[in-house]
């Protein structure tokens, strides 16, 4: 069944005065029934206004391990919102534009173009019982950043066993940095898959220093099951 993996929001590259907004999907590579997804932030006081405040993801890529990634590319803000936090909900539809699974809200602070930032936060099960904890971190020209602390802050699912893991020494992979864990695991590991948790991503230099944190929501990825 289809599941929203993660969002983003972050300032456009070519464009200063655009936005985009980012919703990963996965698990529905075979039955392709997810078409677009609907989005809405809303206008929050005190805030630099979105506009529009609902808009509609377009599908624009189907990545390799099958997640599907569905972009707006439109949205403007009246002011810099970048380091902002919105809560986003989003919806999956169909081709016939009817609702596929839940709607999910989550908090996205907007990311700056050009600023070191993590592009994306996985957990995946490897083997029966056995998770890889993965980040990928982008934009650190001055290569500032050496480690990455993450705190699971909330969950629905099964207890992380540990809650706090600092992940050390990445790969460097076309200007990409690449964290792995493989320790993590959960107090019912069976029960892991599919559910949400809420993840703090704190970036450091080499004297522990925090060069700034982040809250990610990761639906954890369950065994591959061939057909």
């Amino acid at each position: 069944m289809a599941i929203q993996r993660r969002g983003r929001l972050r300032k456009s590259l070519t464009n200063p005065s655009k936005y985009k907004v980012v919703i990963i999907v996965g698990d529905d590579s075979e039955e392709d029934i997810v078409k677009t997804v609907d989005v809405s932030i809303p206008t929050i006081e005190n805030q630099p206004i979105p506009s529009p405040n609902e808009m509609t993801l377009p599908l624009k890529v189907t990545k390799e391990n099958g997640d599907k990634k569905f972009v707006f590319s439109d949205l403007t803000f009246s002011d810099n919102a970048v380091n902002f936090s919105y809560p986003v909900t989003s919806v999956m539809k169909d081709v016939n534009n009817k609702q596929v699974g839940e709607p999910l809200t989550v908090t996205l602070q907007v990311e700056d173009s050009r600023d070191a930032r993590v592009r994306n936060v996985t957990i995946r099960e490897v083997k029966p019982e056995q998770f890889r904890l993965r980040l990928v971190v982008v934009g650190d020209h001055e290569d500032n950043i050496v480690s990455a602390e993450v705190i699971f802050s909330d969950y629905s699912g099964p207890e992380p066993i540990p809650t706090e893991l600092l992940l050390t020494d990445p790969i460097i992979k076309d200007s990409k940095k690449i964290f792995k864990d493989n320790t993590l695991n959960f107090d019912d590991p069976s029960a892991a898959a599919d559910q949400i948790y809420y993840l703090v991503v704190d970036l450091k230099d080499a004297e522990g220093n925090s060069l700034g944190s982040t809250e990610y929501t990761v639906v954890v990825e369950g065994l591959e099951v061939e057909a």
